[in-house]
């Protein structure tokens, strides 16, 4: 069976050859959905088009430059800032020391309660908006 790969999994696999000549198409298409560069379709992601490491018009090896030009450290301090943000909306006494072993406990519902305000006010940045939904998501689930 022959399987037709996306563009963008074609473009990126064409690159990848080149570094590694054992990879496969399949290999691709999993790592680019894994990066979040690509939906299970094969079009780009909405974080990948907001980021623009693609566009219509761009190639991976442009991407490939974009995300060459990301500086780890900023992003650091970026997620640092986001978890500072939420954190900083929660009273004190939402932190509780449990031991040396399992460390702090967090009252979900202060938590929660941070969350949303941070979402509401848009304090937070694009990644962090993701990743605190997640953690929104989770709490909601742990609640049903």
């Amino acid at each position: 069976m022959n399987i037709v790969y996306p563009p963008l999994v074609e473009q990126a696999y064409q690159m990848m050859k080149q570094l590694n000549k054992n990879v496969s198409k399949q290999d691709v298409y999993k790592k680019l959905i894994e990066i979040n560069m690509i939906d299970q379709q094969g079009n780009p992601t909405k974080w990948a088009l907001d980021n623009r490491l693609v566009s219509e018009a761009n190639t991976i090896e442009e991407a490939r430059n974009k995300l060459n030009q990301i500086n780890p450290q900023e992003i650091k301090d970026q997620a640092d800032a986001d978890i500072d943000n939420v954190f900083s909306r929660m009273p004190r006494d939402a932190f509780k020391y449990l031991n040396e072993h399992d460390g702090y406990a967090i009252n979900c519902r202060e938590l929660k309660k941070a969350i949303l305000s941070a979402l509401k006010d848009g304090s937070l940045s694009p990644i962090g908006r993701k990743h605190w939904l997640e953690v929104l998501a989770d709490i909601n689930s742990q609640e049903d």
